[in-house]
């Protein structure tokens, strides 16, 4: 199925596919539902993690976020709490809040929410279109896409206490 499975009611039905899958940093990310679907309410994005891989403790000062882990095991830390999420559980972080996560499973899987949409637009700026096999060859981040990563999170007003 492709990304615009949309009915003029505004119903549909979307997986992860060629059309909406990035490479992200180090993650898989799928938009299953983007900001254009929603009228910037919402936006539903399916991510796919390694072992120990996650992003910089960061801050969102424009929207919420929800995490519902679907398989796998990630370390959280949401404002000065760490806990282990498990598969079935549900997270929510609030903007303002610094937080982040690392997988602590092979492999996880989990969808964010964000509220309102804006997420998936930082996924498609700063993400590469993937192709199956690529998560193979990331390398730790350079200054470069560090310094890439602050500059375009600005637009989004997202920050990073300590870098």
């Amino acid at each position: 199925m492709t990304m615009s499975n949309q009915s003029k009611a505004g119903k549909m039905h979307r997986n992860p596919n060629k059309e909406n899958t990035f490479l992200f940093l180090s993650d898989i990310n799928s938009i299953l539902v983007s900001g254009e679907d929603t009228n910037g309410e919402f936006c539903v994005v399916h991510c796919s993690v390694s072992e120990n891989d996650g992003p910089p403790l960061h801050i969102h000062g424009n929207e919420d976020e929800s995490f519902y882990l679907l398989d796998g095991e990630l370390e959280m830390t949401l404002g000065d709490e760490t806990f282990l999420v498990k598969s079935g559980e549900y997270v929510f972080a609030p903007r303002g809040i610094p937080h982040t996560f690392k997988a602590k499973s092979k492999k996880a899987r989990f969808l964010v929410t964000a509220y309102p949409a804006g997420f998936d637009s930082f996924v498609k700026e700063l993400g590469v279109p993937y192709e199956e096999g690529m998560e193979t060859q990331i390398q730790p981040p350079t200054p470069e896409l560090i310094q890439t990563l602050i500059q375009v999170s600005k637009k989004y007003n997202i920050t990073y206490p300590g870098l």
